[in-house]
């Protein structure tokens, strides 16, 4: 059995992963403002780990899709990238499909709509080519 101190260590340690997750949130926004640029942090699954892309026009060059939470995944549905355009931007950065979309500029992905919403709304604020 665990102990009441093992247990708020427990605790003490996933709150301060969660300021450090906002704090780097908070730090991408504030980036994203500063350099004219739009920045989605993917999941790029457990040998790519996190990868930070910044888009610097409108024309992102990416589809996104709901993936997984069906009958033998685990945990929710995750937002994930459904096509990347040939010659895109996102392509040009590196993006590949099935990488799953964990926040747009600092603000963290929790569904689909809302995800498009997102992307279509920073995307319009990016300069044009």
């Amino acid at each position: 059995a665990k102990t009441a101190e093992e247990g708020a260590k427990k605790e003490g340690a996933e709150v301060v992963d969660a300021t450090l997750g906002a704090a780097a949130a908070a730090g991408a926004a504030a980036g994203a403002a500063v350099t004219g640029t739009m920045v989605v942090e993917f999941d790029a699954g457990s040998n790519g780990g996190i990868k930070m892309v910044s888009f610097k026009t409108p024309q992102v060059g990416l589809a996104l899709v709901l993936s997984g939470g069906g009958c033998c995944a685990s945990g929710k549905p995750k937002v994930a990238v459904k096509a990347v355009d040939k010659k895109g931007q996102a392509e040009t950065l590196g993006v590949l499909k099935s990488w799953k979309v964990v926040s747009i500029n600092g603000t963290p992905v929790t569904g689909l709509d809302q995800a498009q919403k997102l992307l279509a709304d920073s995307a319009a604020k990016l300069p044009q080519a």
